[in-house]
């Protein structure tokens, strides 16, 4: 059987190389971001690569997929994908958590509470405007910030992205603590505190929301949470749009409730035209970019198509979020018993 491999937007050219080697190989131009658009997509494909983590993987689209053997993330999120009705299937699904990206996505946590800390992009938009020099030297007091050494980083999931986060922290002299569902002894013992979720939210000069997004944690820094926090504090969010209740957020920063905001997710990506965070000015906003360097590209891409390349050959993945698929797979005897 010849195999066929979609991508839903082009990769690495590395990966589609390797995939090249085994398949039938289709990047779609224009990515599909309807169900009925995904579904004529893939209903022939052996192999499905979800480059840009908002898909809509539904168990709908699954169920027509046939032959589909495997959906390998081009990332780690994959809260776009219905894991239950993939497991069901026999499909696996995969992730990428490769350490280029694990280290981008810390990089840009801590560059995002830089600019938001010290008034990084409004002073670069008023320098650029032509008026450093016409105004009083009181504007340029405007961009006062606060220094980081002794302030306290609060890290909500302390995972493979938090540990990276608090290793930079500690580089700038902060009091680090953490807040997850599973205590991490390890972590304690290196100086990093645990608190619970609100005393945290009491405590932080800065949040660093660094969880996946699941059940649990949709939402779960909504108006009440937010309103726990210091008016002098920063939120920065790396991980999913869908844990912030971004109405809530936009009150509070509107209000002066909390001092700020650096974004690189949001509950709908990508943001619309016209949506009240983009007027405000105590915030930094970027376009889901914190996994994207070139390392983290091409690795990321090399293991997303080894992940497709071990399923078409009829050998376990390396990085699958539903390992029970195996067993599934050997009961309906399409694998042997071993």
């Amino acid at each position: 059987m010849n195999f066929r491999v979609v991508f839903t937007a082009p990769i690495h050219s590395d990966g589609i190389n390797i995939v090249k080697n085994v398949a039938e190989v289709d990047v779609l131009s224009t990515p599909p971001l309807s169900e009925e658009e995904l579904i004529r997509s893939i209903a022939s494909a052996d192999a499905l690569v979800p480059t840009l983590g908002i898909e809509p993987i539904t168990r709908r689209v699954i169920e027509r997929a046939s032959r589909l053997k495997i959906i390998a993330r081009h990332g780690v999120g994959y809260n776009n994908i219905d894991i239950d009705a993939a497991t069901e299937h026999g499909i696996w699904v995969t992730i990428t958590p490769v350490e280029e990206l694990l280290e981008a996505v810390a990089d840009h946590a801590f560059a995002l509470l830089l600019c938001i800390a010290r008034n990084i992009c409004r002073a670069d938009r008023f320098v650029k405007s032509s008026r450093w020099g016409i105004d009083s030297l009181d504007k340029l007091y405007t961009f006062t910030g606060v220094g980081l050494r002794g302030k306290t980083i609060g890290i909500i999931g302390l995972g493979r992205i938090g540990r990276r986060v608090a290793e930079r922290a500690k580089g700038f002299k902060m009091k680090i603590v953490y807040y997850d569902i599973v205590r991490k002894a390890e972590a304690e013992e290196h100086g990093i505190e645990y608190r619970g979720l609100e005393d945290l939210l009491r405590e932080s000069d800065f949040i660093i929301i660094a969880t996946p997004l699941t059940d649990r944690t949709r939402d779960m820094i909504g108006e009440r949470e937010i309103s726990l926090m210091k008016p002098t504090a920063y939120i920065i969010n790396i991980a999913r749009g869908g844990i912030v209740n971004q109405k809530a957020l936009y009150r509070a920063l509107k209000e002066g409730r909390i001092a700020g905001a650096a974004l690189d997710v949001f509950q709908q990506e990508p943001i619309p035209a016209g949506d009240p965070l983009l007027e405000l000015e105590n915030t930094v906003l970027t376009p889901h970019i914190a996994w994207l360097t070139d390392e983290s590209r091409r690795a990321m891409a090399i293991t997303v198509a080894e992940e497709v390349t071990r399923v078409l050959m009829g050998e376990d993945p390396k990085h699958p979020v539903n390992p029970k698929v195996k067993e599934i797979l050997r009961a309906k005897g399409k694998i042997n018993s071993r």
